[in-house]
């Protein structure tokens, strides 16, 4: 059996990480150099590769990235580019890698972590829980065109993302604020989206010329489509400029692609919109659900929660330092967590990141073996963790 070794690797040696993330990701044989000419966008990022006698075979790259918790920031680690060739997979290779990945977090104070799964029964046995998938509303801009008869109280304005980068992060950096789950990749990633220049920005403003929501988009042709990349809006006024601004595409384009938030339903903002042959609204399907899982227990206090207390021992397989009792109690609306010797149930860390993130039905949990609890407990987890829908919205 070849003799393994785990590399953090850098610069130049970021090549044949990038090399395997091409063949595990991307069309090939393709042009690769593309990608490693990227490269420089991951210079935040923690790399490491699984060397067999020297030859890179498996990797994995760990971004940092701050996410919004029930309404706190919080330091978040999103795992990326988990990959093994061919001839080294069926190794436990990918179980190293994250098993790495988790110490790593612990050492950097990042308390949840996020990735987008190659296979969901893999990362759920390492302790994440999938997020409600991504949606798109495709429709005609037809049925957008009795906005156009609306006199709104605003107006967009049209900018390429290289001119409107500013003005695109300090919009979303503020959304996020607001926005349970959403997650925002470190600055010198973000400048791709500037470098690349192939978005335009939509930017819709009030009277007064505040900026109350922004779209980007490209569009694919002549009579083909608008594809919709971010839509944030802080309100009604701003979604219906927007919808507004896409109804003058109605002789230029065939379909608009829409990505909408899980608590979206576009199908009641205009009429005629959603039946028949007209419109649908479909999975996401370049990227699976994403998934997370708390890391550190003992550091999710400070987020806002409902009221009450519930005290839970956890079972993490992968990292043991969770292994306790805690009490869980609200003050002032504000988590506190403290350890405890008596606890009222016993779950698994999936079962608490499904709690936290807030996505999942807690009488499901027996049946995908994260825990089981009494109905007064459950009463507790519910009064003190109400439900909320997770958006991430970081791509990686």
């Amino acid at each position: 059996m070849k003799d393994a070794e785990i590399k953090e690797v850098s610069g130049d040696k970021l090549d044949s990480l990038l090399e395997m993330v091409f063949y595990a990701f991307f069309t090939s044989p393709g042009d690769v150099e593309k990608l490693i000419k990227n490269k420089h966008y991951f210079k935040e990022d923690l790399c490491y590769a699984i060397y067999e006698d020297d030859n890179p075979v498996s990797g994995i790259m760990l971004k940092p990235i701050p996410q919004n918790v029930r309404g706190v920031i919080k330091n978040m680690c999103g795992v990326a580019e988990v990959v093994t060739n061919p001839e080294a997979r069926r190794k436990g290779y990918a179980k190293k890698l994250m098993n790495l990945a988790f110490q790593k977090m612990k050492e950097n104070k990042q308390i949840f972590s996020t990735l987008y799964p190659f296979k969901e029964e893999f990362y759920e046995r390492m302790g994440y829980v999938t997020f409600p998938q991504y949606r798109t509303a495709v429709f005609s801009p037809q049925s957008l065109v009795p906005l156009l008869k609306m006199e709104l109280d605003g107006s967009v304005e049209r900018i390429n993302i290289k001119e409107g980068i500013d003005v695109y992060l300090d919009f979303i950096k503020k959304y996020q604020l607001k926005t349970h789950g959403m997650g925002i990749k470190h600055d010198t990633e973000q400048a791709r989206m500037k470098d690349e220049a192939n978005y335009w920005l939509a930017v819709a403003k009030d009277k007064n010329g505040e900026i109350i929501g922004l779209m980007t988009y490209r569009i694919t042709g002549f009579w083909k489509e608008i594809k919709v990349r971010h839509f944030y809006v802080n309100n009604s006024l701003a979604k219906y400029l927007l919808l507004q601004w896409i109804a003058h595409h109605a002789d230029q384009v065939n379909e608009i692609h829409l990505p909408i938030h899980p608590d979206d339903n576009p199908e009641i903002w205009v009429n005629d919109t959603f039946w028949g042959p007209k419109g649908k609204i479909v999975s996401r399907d370049w990227v699976p659900s994403c998934m997370g899982r708390v890391v550190l227990v003992d550091k999710i206090s400070g987020i806002y929660v409902g009221e009450g207390s519930v005290s839970i021992k956890i079972k993490d397989e992968q990292c043991e330092w969770n292994n306790k009792a805690y009490l869980f109690e609200s003050k002032d609306g504000i988590l506190d967590i403290s350890e405890t010797e008596q606890y009222d149930c016993e779950l698994t860390i999936q079962g608490l990141s499904a709690i936290i993130y807030g996505c999942y039905n807690l009488e499901d949990f027996p049946f995908k073996k994260w825990g089981d609890m009494s109905e007064e407990n459950k009463h507790k987890i519910e009064k003190l963790f109400p439900k909320k829908l997770p958006y991430l919205h970081a791509d990686f």
